[in-house]
């Protein structure tokens, strides 16, 4: 669907061996410890814990995706790296008091994203219009980030909501980095010619983290800390 990237366990060559085990490795330790802080009582030590390994461990998967790009360039991997470092990084900045600092910092995440997604399309379209992939291919990649990129504009032009807006943000911005990471093996894996059906790699994801959005607003919110309103939507913000 994306183009031939064999996955072999036995044989991570072109990759260097260190790099594409522990990239293995650290993506399984990134979603348990999504999941886990997802499902833990909101504030408390499990999911604080949860999350800062999420967070660490996401950080080593866009650096060992590195590794991996520099010997064979993915697009959609390539892509995953740059949306998946701004989820965690939009996150984080989204429980941060406002300033000037951190207003920059959310500005430059999103610049980041826009630079990450001009270059994924330019390449993405090009191979689209070579016959070498679907049409489709890279608006199907492309979506999560737009999507992401839409609830920024939103974000911006609410900033005098941020502390009512923040702890939704934060969730939000953990869910699409989840089902971000999530859904690079699945794309690995019909890559290599497993029958992963192709509706769950176009819409599976997306459609992951609207439900667990939508989980977290009815089911969760209860959970939160007594500082935060009850009330607040999760946006996609």
């Amino acid at each position: 669907m994306f183009g031939p990237d064999p996955i072999d366990l036995f044989d991570p060559s072109p990759y260097g061996p260190l790099a594409y085990y522990g990239h293995l490795v650290i993506g399984l330790v990134a979603l348990t410890a999504a999941l886990l802080a997802f499902l833990a009582r909101k504030g408390g030590k499990v999911h604080r814990l949860s999350g800062y390994i999420y967070v660490t461990a996401v950080g080593v998967v866009c650096l060992t995706s590195i590794s991996m790009l520099r010997n064979v360039f993915i697009p959609p991997l390539f892509m995953a790296v740059f949306t998946a470092a701004y989820c965690v990084g939009g996150a984080w900045l989204a429980l941060r008091r406002r300033s000037s600092a951190v207003v920059a910092a959310e500005v430059g995440l999103t610049l980041f994203e826009i630079a990450g997604l001009i270059i994924f399309l330019q390449i993405a379209l090009r191979a689209a219009a070579e016959g070498v992939i679907p049409a489709f291919a890279p608006f199907v990649i492309a979506a999560i980030p737009v999507i992401l990129l839409a609830g920024d504009v939103n974000w911006f032009l609410r900033q005098k909501e941020r502390a009512r807006l923040r702890i939704s943000r934060h969730f939000s911005r953990m869910i699409w980095g989840y089902v971000v990471v999530l859904r690079a093996p699945l794309v690995e894996l019909a890559a290599a010619g497993l029958p992963v059906p192709p509706p769950i790699i176009i819409i599976g994801p997306i459609v992951l983290a609207l439900a667990m959005i939508w989980y977290f607003r009815r089911k969760l919110a209860r959970g939160l800390p007594r500082s935060v309103s009850a009330s607040e939507p999760a946006t996609a913000a």
